[in-house]
């Protein structure tokens, strides 16, 4: 796996700099976990890496109303956070199920996202809690939604001389819970054949007043089912409900079939999935309500 040049910026600017010299010719290497693999088996062969390791871009922080995550950030940062499991508990339920310690210890937030793989484990809870991500140019910083950020498998929106620089997470509303669940072939150290992350927010009369319901590994990207987020708004939580959303989330994939499964079982199981995550979130929810 050749690689031309290797060079670790001591500062973001330089890094930018590099981008915007040697665009598509460059890759961002974070934790390396994929990208190493990736050019061993020469599906890429950049002529120039960029090492973030000396750049702050792994830190997290909070405003008012934000969580603020540096691109850099890894999975077992995520995971032993405090105030991740506070306020956005589904993402360290994701990172306990994404690979093992090793793998955790060094794959980064930004790597998972920019891989731009429709079996992320990462991403459906982050679209479910309206993720913001910073990409960063020389000519300044563009923030958009995640969930705009993905057009098909391995690929994005992101310019040849952009880099992700940081995941916004936005305060989720009172009486708000959400869940992750992913199946796999083993628990962990395997991709997701079905993932599904799930968000309610309930209002003061009882009524769901914000629901998400994101898949991974069923559609060329990561996918919030709109459609099926819509029968739950307004409605109280019931299994009649739960199983409406989920018989419709069902109905808006278009799954394929390759190693890890069938598209036949990748539609029975978004169903059974869908439904689980949003009585686990129900759950919690009541549980809150109760502790209260």
């Amino acid at each position: 796996m050749p690689v031309h040049e290797y060079i670790a910026p001591t500062s973001l600017a330089d890094a930018l700099q590099l981008k915007q010299e040697h665009g598509a010719d460059a890759r961002v290497i974070a934790g390396g976990t994929d990208l190493i693999l990736r050019m061993r088996d020469k599906v890429l062969s950049p002529a120039l890496l960029i090492d973030l390791r000396r750049i702050s871009l792994d830190s997290m922080s909070m405003t008012a109303n934000t969580m603020h995550i540096g691109a850099y950030v890894t999975l077992e940062q995520l995971l032993t956070s405090a105030d991740m499991a506070s306020l956005f508990p589904a993402m360290p339920a994701a990172c306990r199920e994404f690979a093992g310690p090793p793998i955790r210890n060094r794959g980064t937030l930004g790597g998972n996202i920019v891989n731009a793989s429709p079996a992320a484990d990462l991403v459906p809870p982050l679209i479910a809690y309206d993720a913001n991500i910073a990409l960063s140019s020389i000519t300044g910083e563009r923030v958009l939604p995640l969930v705009e950020f993905f057009v098909g498998p391995g690929q994005s929106v992101m310019e040849p001389d952009e880099i992700l620089t940081e995941i916004r997470l936005p305060l989720m509303p009172a009486h708000s819970a959400a869940a992750f669940i992913k199946l796999g072939q083993r628990r962990s150290m395997a991709i997701s054949q079905v993932n599904v992350a799930a968000r309610l927010s309930i209002d003061e009369s009882g009524a769901i007043s914000v629901a998400r319901i994101v898949l991974g590994s069923v559609a060329p990207t990561p996918y919030r089912v709109a459609a099926a987020e819509q029968i739950l708004v307004g409605e109280e939580p019931s299994e009649q409900v739960f199983l409406a959303a989920a018989s419709k989330a069902q109905e808006e994939i278009t799954p394929i079939s390759d190693v890890r499964a069938s598209d036949s079982y990748r539609l029975q199981m978004t169903a059974v999935l869908v439904r689980r995550a949003l009585f686990a979130t129900w759950d919690e929810l009541r549980g809150s309500a109760a502790d209260g």
